[in-house]
């Protein structure tokens, strides 16, 4: 949502502050301690010789409002190998008596980014903290960057998590340059766009103003699923009346992808060989082979994100991972494939973007697309997207992370093909509790058996495994709590752990202290131990769709034991209920000394647009006031 209302910047860099103007601002934006005043980015694109340089220079000017805005002192710019920071100018403009005090930065330091799913990793981030913020202050950032490669380069955010008060991104190019420019999710037309040709250039400015926040909100898609920006890529340039293609089409970002991974699928290594005779056997099928070397990369090879420069792009040999005993994505995706030529198997490195990117390659043919890489084993139309960095994933799952999306297979070394990943369905990501219980003197006894199949026993497992004694008991008691806090695990164990082809089954004993009530001659009794989903609705006032990491099927049994002496008098009805976000079935049924209930939920959807919001709490509403039905029970002879 962008708001309209023109409000011009008044307050800049002059030594003048003008209080009426910064009460203004406090009055457009009363609950905001801080707002963008400015946000500039201007690219700069030249033909040099045979080759183009790309340099950007930033601004950015936030007015601190609020007596609580020192949150936002601390900055930092992204830099790398790819994007070569220069001329940072950063500092608080401190109102002293009508004027400015200028107070500068002088302290920068560098981090090195570790995140799991970056595809090149030797970006780091420049930290600094602006000195003396307060109510009315104004911190300026000034930079410049040199792109590298033009093929990084990237898009403009107008909108984010404060507001904007004037934006504008601007690019001015030789005229041999093709560029692909594009407004997305500007459904207000906020921004105006204006082309202007000026000799041998050409400068396109895109420019907005008063640009609301975008809500922060847990489980929201990434920033860019939603936030008004503009792509800018290069297409191609001339050099001497001949066209030389930078990303015009997914044809052209293949072949470039295509000369790192040359010769990485058929080295010929003798460490790779070992292992493989190895772990195989004669008489295994394809499959097996897939699974064996899958797994075995898996416990042997340990993920770590290290890039510098170019390695951040170009795997490593099969032979020095299998030496080195860890690797990136890349690294991991390198000696999968590599162990299954040697083994006969023919398998394909993928590019992909996790669920944290948002475009598709067929529209925007470049890095900013993807930031992963896997194997692809391909069988009879079936594609095991093979993901070696989610360490207890079975070979017949893709990482949770990147379900949904577009993958990029090179089916060799000038063919390639784009397969969208499917989503799993939530019959296979299965949690099944089956339980029995009694009563006694006020406290429940019960014991039971969990099973979790498909992403709960990948999430589950990682809670688990090489936990000590302690955080797993502590684990253990979190995920089967139920009915009050007064339930207690007396004993568990732990089945299929490391095995990857079984659901994790745990057996447990639990006690739950006074759970039900006691009235005269009646017991009344609620079955639904836990009230599982209750706690989920999505507040009206969300206004980002709802993410989850998986589609999911639960199911509960429970088998109650009749107390002696006693009969049901009372036993709920069945109820259900079923729309395109959730559904759930409860039945309850009596057999001999016993009541069942089977209680089935399921999460149908990834992903809760605004549009289904009402349809999502409509059913936890109706499954909420199911979970209030209680058996009666009632002394016989009484």
């Amino acid at each position: 949502m962008i708001l309209l209302v023109s409000l011009p910047v008044i307050i800049g860099l002059a030594q003048k502050f003008d209080e009426a103007k910064f009460k203004s601002y406090q009055d457009q934006y009363p609950e905001e301690q801080a707002i963008f005043l400015e946000h500039f980015e201007t690219v700069d694109i030249r033909i040099v010789s045979d080759s183009l340089v790309v340099t950007t220079t930033n601004k950015k000017q936030m007015l601190h409002l609020g007596n609580q805005s020192s949150v936002y002192a601390k900055d930092a710019i992204r830099s790398s190998s790819f994007f070569q920071t220069q001329n940072i100018s950063a500092k608080t403009l401190v109102p002293e008596k009508k004027k400015y005090r200028a107070i500068e930065v002088t302290e920068f330091k560098e981090s090195y980014d570790k995140s799991s799913s970056v595809f090149y990793d030797d970006s780091k981030s420049i930290n600094f903290i602006y000195p003396a913020i307060q109510s009315g202050a104004i911190t300026v950032l000034e930079y410049k960057q040199k792109i590298k490669d033009p093929k990084f380069l990237t898009s403009f955010l107008f909108q984010n998590y404060l507001p904007v008060v004037h934006a504008k991104y601007t690019i001015t190019a030789d005229k041999g340059v093709d560029l692909k420019l594009e407004v997305l999710y500007d459904d207000e037309s906020a921004i105006t766009q204006i082309e202007e040709s000026v000799g041998d250039r050409i400068t396109y400015t895109f420019e907005a103003f008063n640009i609301e926040k975008l809500k922060y909100e847990e489980n929201a898609p990434p920033i860019r699923s939603s936030a008004l920006h503009v792509i800018s890529l290069v297409n191609s340039y001339e050099v001497d009346g001949k066209v030389v293609p930078v990303l015009s089409s997914t044809e052209d970002l293949f072949r470039w992808y295509a000369t790192f991974i040359d010769g990485l699928k058929e080295g010929d290594h003798e460490n790779i060989k070992a292992i493989v005779q190895d772990i195989l056997s004669p008489n295994d099928s394809e499959l097996d082979k897939v699974r064996k070397v899958f797994y075995w990369v898996q416990n042997n090879i340990k993920y770590i994100a290290f890039e510098d420069g170019m390695r951040g792009l170009i795997p490593h040999s099969a032979s020095y991972v299998c030496d080195k005993r860890y690797g990136d994505c890349k690294d991991m995706a390198t000696i999968v494939i590599n162990m299954l030529h040697e083994a006969g198997v023919e398998a394909h490195f993928t590019w992909i973007g996790t669920r944290d990117i948002p475009y598709n390659y067929s529209d925007y043919p470049s890095p900013l697309v993807d930031n992963h890489m896997i194997a692809t084993y391909i069988k009879d139309d079936q594609y095991y997207f093979l993901d070696a960095t989610s360490q207890y994933s079975s070979y017949l799952l893709p990482s949770s992370m990147i379900q949904g999306k577009e993958a990029l297979i090179a089916l060799s070394n000038d063919e390639f093909e784009i397969k969208k990943v499917p989503v799993i369905e939530a019959q296979t990501n299965l949690k099944i509790d089956s339980s029995h219980f009694r009563v006694d003197n006020g406290s429940v006894l019960g014991s039971g058996k969990l099973y979790l199949a498909g992403y709960p026993k990948v999430f589950n497992s990682y809670k688990m495994i090489k936990s000590s004694k302690k955080a797993e008991e502590k684990f253990i008691q979190k995920l089967l709590e139920r009915g009050s806090n007064k339930f207690f695990v007396t004993d568990y164990s732990i089945g299929n752990l490391d095995n990857l082809d079984k659901p994790i089954e745990i057996a447990y004993e639990y006690k739950i202290e006074d759970y039900y009530r006691t009235i005269g001659n009646k017991i009344y009794f609620n079955m639904n131990l836990d009230k599982a989903m209750t706690s989920n609705l999505i507040d009206e006032e969300r206004q980002q769709p709802r993410t989850f990491r998986f589609k999911t099927k639960n199911v509960n049994i429970a088998e109650f034991e009749i107390p002696m002496g006693y009969a049901v008098s009372r036993l709920p009805k069945d109820k259900s209920y079923s729309n395109d976000v959730f559904s759930f079935q409860i039945d309850y049924k009596q057999e001999d000394n016993k009541i069942i209930l089977k209680r089935t939920y399921s999460i149908k959807s990834i992903q809760i647009d605004p549009e289904q919001f009402e349809n999502w709490n409509d059913a936890l509403k109706e499954l909420s006031n199911a979970y209030r039905d209680l058996i009666i029970l009632e002394k016989t002879g009484a």
